[in-house]
Formats: structure tokens, C-alpha cells, sequence
């Protein structure tokens, strides 16, 4: 047996025995399979040696039993090792250039607060020496995640160090405890008066139109400070909602009531604070890299058009 075989066995078995922690019962089964799901898609993604792009902590954080399964997807679909990646990892890719570019130099932001972590992995991945790093999510998912990190096997533990100058994990539930992020971010360091950028990857369209504009006033927000978002165009909404595509799809049935603002819902929202400064459609950031999207849904006609598009806005 090889060291990369012992290795993957390994986490396997110490991914398995750590899966009670995703019984939790104040986890949604939505937020659970959502985060999972992205994980689990960004490790199988990584396991295309074709795709520059690295997720050491990926596969550990959605589970064995999550990365087998979208393996198994993937390989019934003949898309596994050909070079295709998901419309998640592109959208990944996206956003990390974004972070870093907002971040670079001596004029660069400081501080960056991530909406609805789940199991992202930026501030281990991204050499961010000089950034504040504020992950804000629901008190289980951050227990969850403070645990599985904790307990990462041996191979993986030089990738639990941040690489960001502090990580501080807000638990803290934006449906119903938004007046208090402010006070909980200061808490952990965080400086109002300084600019700050917000990542709400995945998150936007879980929220009402209402949550989504109380969610953007309310955020403490410096002048030169910048949000970037990502959010579903409305043909996508309606395609998951569609009980003739939910029937080719059982999954979406599962998604769809949870899906509440649409892309030009969230344009109107956003702009009453914010100044939109570049749209970005993930299908066609990803032909701009040279990467081709794998087909999620063989049936839908233009992927572009069910693509979510990266919205970078900015406050004055």
C-alpha cells in the first residue's frame, strides 16, 4: 500500500468516526447539505491534477462519505479527471482573486468579515499576513467547524494554521441576532472605523428581500469599504421550482423553498448603500481562465443563463 493510500485510508476512518458531529440539532438539513455539498465538491475538483487548484482541508471538512458521493456523481457522469470543473470551485477561484486584489499593497483592506462561513477554508489557504479574518456563522455550524479543525488528522495538521495575521470565529445567527454583529465583531478585534470587506458567498438568496436589505444597512461599513456577493440569476430560480425539472431532480424539491431572492432582486436591494462597481458571471469568468464547467444538469440548454453571477460593490 502507498503513503498517499495509507493517508486517504486514514482520514477516511477518522472522517467516518467523527461524523456524529453532523447530527447536531440545531443544524437545518438545508445549511447542512449545503456546505457539505461545496466542500466535498471543491476536494473531488482538486483530485483533477488538470485543475490549479488546492483544497487540502476540503475533503476533511465535508466528510468521506459527502466526497464519495459527489465522486460518484461526478464519475457516472464521465466527468471525473477530464479537466471540468464545477461552477462552486470557478466561483471559488473568482472570489479568492477578488479577496486577494482588495487585500494587496499598502492601501489594501485590512480586515475581512466571511457571512455564513460554512466550511470555508480561505484563511488557511490564503497568504493574507496583514488581514483581520472574522468568520460570522450560526453557533452550531462554528462549533462544528472549531472541531473538526481541532481534531484534523496528523497529515493535515500544518494546514489548520491560518495564514492570515488572526482568525476569529463570530457564532452568531444573522435571521436573528443581526443588531448584535457589530458588538460581537468589536469584541474579537475588529475596528469600525477602518474599511472592511464582506464575503457572502452562497449566502444572499437563502435571505428574504427584507433580511437581505436590513442584512446590507446594518453592516458596519467604513468608507472605501467593499462587499462581494454571490447570488442566483432569476432563471435558475425558476428552473429549481419547476416541479417537471424537480422530478429529474429530486434534490432541488429539497433546495427550492429555500431559495428567496434572485439576482435582480438583490441589484435593486444592494444599491440603496452600496455602488456596484463589477458583475462577473461565473460561466464566463471561468472561459476567461480557460476552464470549462462541468454539466451539473444535462438537460438545461445554456449554462450561462442558470450560472450565478459575483457582484463586487463598494461604499463611499
Amino acid at each position: 500500500m502507498t503513503v498517499g493510500t495509507d493517508r486517504r485510508t486514514a482520514q477516511s476512518d477518522a472522517s467516518r468516526a467523527l461524523q456524529h458531529l453532523w447530527h447536531d440539532d440545531e443544524m437545518d438539513k438545508v445549511s447542512t447539505e449545503s456546505c457539505r455539498t461545496v466542500a466535498a465538491i471543491r476536494a473531488v475538483d482538486t483530485e483533477d491534477a488538470s485543475i490549479e487548484f488546492e483544497e487540502p482541508l476540503a475533503a476533511w471538512l465535508a466528510g468521506a462519505d459527502w466526497v464519495a458521493r459527489i465522486r460518484h456523481v461526478k464519475e457516472a457522469s464521465a466527468q471525473y479527471r477530464t479537466g471540468l470543473i464545477s461552477h462552486v470551485s470557478i466561483r471559488c477561484m473568482a472570489i479568492d482573486a477578488a479577496i486577494l486584489n482588495a487585500c494587496k499593497g499598502g492601501a489594501g483592506v485590512r480586515q475581512v468579515v466571511l457571512l455564513g462561513a460554512g466550511m470555508d477554508t480561505r484563511p488557511y489557504r490564503l497568504k493574507l499576513p496583514e488581514v483581520a479574518w472574522f468568520e460570522v456563522d450560526v453557533p452550531a455550524m462554528s462549533r462544528i467547524k472549531q472541531r473538526l479543525i481541532e481534531q484534523a488528522p496528523e497529515h493535515l495538521r500544518p494546514e489548520t494554521t491560518p495564514r492570515t495575521r488572526r482568525l476569529e470565529r463570530v457564532p452568531l445567527d444573522l435571521a436573528t441576532s443581526l443588531d448584535e454583529l457589530r458588538a460581537q465583531l468589536i469584541r474579537r478585534g475588529f475596528d469600525p472605523d477602518a474599511p472592511v470587506l464582506y464575503v457572502m458567498e452562497g449566502l444572499v438568496y437563502y435571505l428574504s428581500a427584507e433580511e437581505n436589505r436590513q442584512l446590507l444597512e446594518k453592516l458596519p461599513a467604513a468608507p472605501g469599504s467593499q462587499v462581494l456577493v454571490t447570488c442566483i440569476p432569476a432563471a435558475l430560480k425558476k428552473m429549481v421550482n419547476d416541479p417537471s425539472v424537480q422530478a429529474q431532480v429530486p434534490h432541488f424539491k429539497v433546495v427550492a423553498p429555500s431559495w428567496k431572492t434572485d439576482l435582480d432582486e438583490f441589484r435593486a436591494i444592494i444599491a440603496h448603500r452600496w455602488t456596484i462597481t463589477e458583475e462577473i458571471n461565473v460561466f464566463d469568468y471561468a472561459e476567461h481562465c480557460g476552464k470549462k464547467l462541468a454539466r451539473e444538469n444535462t438537460f438545461i440548454a445554456d449554462q450561462r443563463d442558470v450560472t450565478e453571477s459575483l457582484i463586487h460593490a463598494a461604499i463611499d
